[in-house]
């Protein structure tokens, strides 16, 4: 109980940071979009939306990247990528292009790493297409825009934007794909199929917020852009409706926040401790595997083996005198065949009552005594008991080691099928190593 409490701490004090990450990125982004909107309008030099990417990529790597240096790389990557876009900008320089090979040495390592990942609950999906195509969206931004500034490409504005209408679709993709998650719960939940614990709710009311919002501050964004690059939109947003959109949104989303915070943690220690059973149990299934293919070996019959059926439930090793007794009833049989052919035409009525009793005979004896399902085609070796089924003898060597009639230790399971009459060919031989 002790292991279990100090587990959980354990995990809500990671939950926490990584929540706490998130949070100072879309306050970032919030923030990077009013300064950038200031940039554009001319009120701020370029520098400082820059500057505060720069910034934050610095904090992120020196509080966040537990000193992996696969994130500290892609800080390093992306902090090289703006300093070269500001140099380019102040000389005048139109070589914007080669800055892409930052953020694309960036997007390789991530998804890697992404691509790596053993997280299984139905959210962890969503999380990583969402962070995967935040990063390639940010790639093909750079491409297209790069290309447009060095005057590479002839497109117009909206043509070299083409990328932000499927970053756009992508938000507004999550957020149905989270008010559909959203109604499911509450239907099971009044069908009583399902029962949605407060903190999922809580969850997913934030993780919508956040998605909505920032689905109307990019149309808002986008639009403004549109409108100072001369393509007069038909409609007109305004700097001052933005700037107010965006800072209600800071203010809103810091409140829901910290009346959800506790929420958020609880679900998501909940799911993370979910997801690391899920691991552990895979990890030991293969383990379990192994330890019981060691308990038994299971060979084919090199050697003919012949059992002798003494009846439906006990068979011994066939001798030299059952085969010759096998062979000269055959012998016989074949030389009084006419006879018998002719005794059977004059005793037709008595041949199908005796044919009928001995289908119901055979019927009974051929499924197993214990599943009463699959045919009896094993014998418990030495002791020579049957009338069972492979697997319910497997399982029976497996659990009690012994034979279910006389108690006798199993060291071999004999797969058998039939050959002539009451003889059994040997097919596989299974032998225990207890």
């Amino acid at each position: 109980m002790l292991i279990q409490k100090q587990y959980r701490l354990y995990f809500r004090t990671k939950i926490k940071k990584i929540i706490s990450y998130f949070c100072i990125h879309y306050i970032y982004f919030n923030l990077f979009a009013l300064l950038f909107a200031l940039f554009q309008y001319n009120r701020i030099p370029f520098a400082i939306p820059l500057g505060l990417s720069i910034t934050q990529e610095i904090l992120i790597c020196y509080y966040y990247s537990n000193k992996e240096i696969v994130k500290m790389l892609d800080h390093v990557l992306h902090i090289m990528a703006y300093n070269f876009v500001i140099i380019l900008f102040y000389t005048n320089l139109q070589y914007y292009i080669f800055g892409n090979l930052f953020f694309l040495l960036s997007f390789v390592i991530r998804t890697k790493e992404s691509c790596q990942s053993q997280v299984t609950h139905e959210y962890s999906s969503i999380i990583r297409f969402l962070k995967t195509f935040y990063r390639f969206s940010q790639l093909i931004a750079s491409v297209c825009i790069s290309l447009k500034l060095s005057k590479y490409v002839e497109w117009t504005w909206p043509q070299a934007f083409w990328w932000y209408w499927m970053f756009l679709s992508a938000l507004v993709g999550t957020s149905f794909t989270l008010v559909i998650l959203l109604l499911s719960k509450i239907i099971n939940e009044i069908f009583k199929q399902y029962q949605t614990v407060p903190q999922e709710y809580k969850s997913l009311i934030w993780a919508l917020y956040i998605s909505i919002i920032s689905s109307v501050l990019s149309i808002m964004w986008i639009i403004n852009t549109f409108n100072i690059l001369g393509l007069d939109m038909p409609i007109v947003i305004g700097e001052v409706l933005f700037y107010s959109t965006v800072s209600s949104n800071l203010v809103l989303f810091c409140a829901i926040t910290k009346l959800f915070w506790d929420s958020i943690i609880d679900y998501s220690v909940d799911i993370l401790q979910s997801q690391i059973t899920d691991i552990e149990s895979q990890r030991e299934l293969p383990a379990i595997q192994v330890i019981q293919q060691k308990q038994f070996e299971k060979k084919k019959a090199v050697h003919q083996i012949f059992l002798k059926k003494l009846s439906s439930a006990f068979f011994r090793l066939t001798t030299k005198e059952d085969l010759f007794q096998q062979s000269q009833k055959t012998t016989d049989l074949m030389t009084e065949r006419g006879q018998t052919k002719k005794i059977l035409q004059t005793t037709e009525v008595e041949s199908k009552q005796l044919q009928e009793n001995q289908n119901k005979l055979n019927e009974s004896n051929q499924k197993c005594i214990i599943c009463c399902e699959n045919p009896p085609n094993a014998v418990l070796m030495i002791c020579g008991h049957g009338g069972i089924c492979y697997k319910c003898g497997l399982e029976m060597a497996q659990k009690s080691k012994e034979c279910f009639l006389c108690r006798q230790k199993i060291v071999f399971i004999y797969e058998i099928s039939n050959f002539n009459d009451d003889l059994m060919k040997v097919v596989t031989i299974t032998k225990f190593n207890y």
